[in-house]
């Protein structure tokens, strides 16, 4: 007999994202490669960075990031251009992404990339943006 527990910890949550990865594995016939570019100021601080993984066909971005004091300089855009285009020597055809109203969805649309699917209320008056692009 199975009985029912409530269980909000993070154990919980990790022990699930490895059972299901592990059960998807089994069906995929390609390995995620990660990626990932950073700049970084004379003191080696952080200024902006962008990671992504390559997973078949796709190169799926998780996080693009710049500090306030370093925007304007094209780092962003440099960031984006240069995990592209080793996504696509790693065989990837189409990035995807996700963004918040609040963040960069004009950015992403200037550098090509297409809203495919919005998410509204997001968590609760916002809207969350799937974007892609074909390499």
């Amino acid at each position: 007999m199975y009985s029912l527990q409530r269980d909000d910890s993070p154990c919980l949550q990790e022990e699930l994202r490895s059972a299901m990865q592990a059960f998807n594995q089994a069906h995929f016939d390609t390995q995620r490669i990660p990626l990932g570019f950073k700049f970084v100021d004379e003191n080696q601080q952080l200024v902006a960075g962008i990671t992504a993984q390559v997973f078949g066909n796709w190169l799926m971005i998780s996080w693009l990031w710049c500090a306030e004091t370093a925007r304007g300089h094209g780092l962003a855009t440099q960031l984006l251009h240069t995990i592209e285009e080793h996504g696509q020597q790693l065989g990837a055809k189409w990035a995807q992404l996700d963004t918040l109203d609040f963040q960069a969805k004009p950015f992403y649309e200037k550098n090509g990339y297409v809203v495919k699917y919005q998410l509204n209320n997001y968590p609760l008056s916002g809207t969350r943006y799937f974007m892609e692009k074909e390499l």
